[in-house]
């Protein structure tokens, strides 16, 4: 045990061994965190998503918006103008669906509503209220956390550490028994680089978390925008997108430019200095 405290190649592969200690715990951490998960994920993808869940698990409240719309349209209860406009196609009929039945209540309250509008429009409050209280807890870690700058953070604590040893212990140089102390800080900065390369095979963060739920969801969306006519599935996707100010015309401009022509043409044409068109 001495050995690993006080030699230099003992305190370098202690130091190794805390941080694959380190990196152990962290992998027990997920994969204890996420047993519930990894079951309620594999109960969605063997049960099937409807295209509605699939599209908010796979993106966001647009993306569902936008997927309850082509549900609807498909269905005929939706009719889809050309400019991306909502109406209902027959207000007596209501679908069995909660949340979709919350989305035909909010479109007969503001007919002409458009895509873009629902995320933050107030008659789909019912809507959206419903769509999150579907998934209160799997779409909260539908992307990594933070393994990858944590065990980064620890690989450069690591490093300083190991030097530190090395320091306080008057360690010889590894591998160069007669090696100036100074030769240390060469070993800091591999161990650095190569503890940082292994920190870096975790998933970053904010990357996604289930492939397969993320293809599973895809394909159901795709589906529903399969079921519509080409028209109406452009007109969906082009009304999701905010549309975009038109630019300022530059009147001021154009004015300044026609005063400074007119006044060309009054000095050279029409000035008494020149005699007119006509002078000689």
């Amino acid at each position: 045990m001495d050995w690993l405290l006080t030699d230099g190649v003992g305190i370098l592969i202690f130091w190794w061994l805390v941080f694959a200690g380190c990196n152990v715990l962290r992998g027990v951490y997920c994969l204890v965190r996420d047993r519930r998960r990894q079951r309620m994920v594999r109960a969605i993808t063997a049960r099937g998503a409807d295209p509605v869940r699939a599209a908010y698990l796979a993106g966001d409240v647009g993306d569902a918006a936008e997927a309850a719309v082509l549900v609807l349209a498909a269905d005929r209860l939706l009719r889809v103008a050309d400019d991306g406009g909502l109406r209902l196609a027959s207000p007596g009929r209501v679908p069995r669906e909660a949340t979709l039945a919350a989305f035909i209540r909010g479109v007969g309250s503001a007919p002409g509503v458009k895509v873009y509008e629902i995320p933050d429009h107030p008659r789909f409050e019912e809507f959206l209220t419903l769509l999150r209280a579907r998934e209160p807890d799997i779409k909260l870690v539908m992307t990594t956390g933070l393994s990858r700058p944590l065990i980064v953070a620890f690989a450069a604590l690591s490093a300083f550490a190991l030097g530190l040893h090395a320091r306080l212990a008057e360690a010889p140089v590894p591998f160069e028994e007669n090696g100036r102390p100074a030769a240390w800080i060469f070993w800091v900065l591999i161990d650095w680089m190569a503890m940082t390369a292994v920190a870096l095979l975790w998933p970053r963060d904010g990357g996604r978390r289930w492939p397969e739920l993320d293809a599973h969801c895809r394909e159901q969306v795709e589906h529903a925008r399969e079921a519509v006519p080409r028209s109406t599935r452009h007109a969906v996707i082009t009304s999701k997108h905010r549309p975009r100010p038109a630019p300022k015309t530059r009147q001021a401009g154009r004015r300044r430019n026609s005063s400074w022509a007119d006044d060309i043409d009054g000095d050279s044409c029409g000035g008494d200095s020149c005699g007119g068109c006509g002078g000689e």
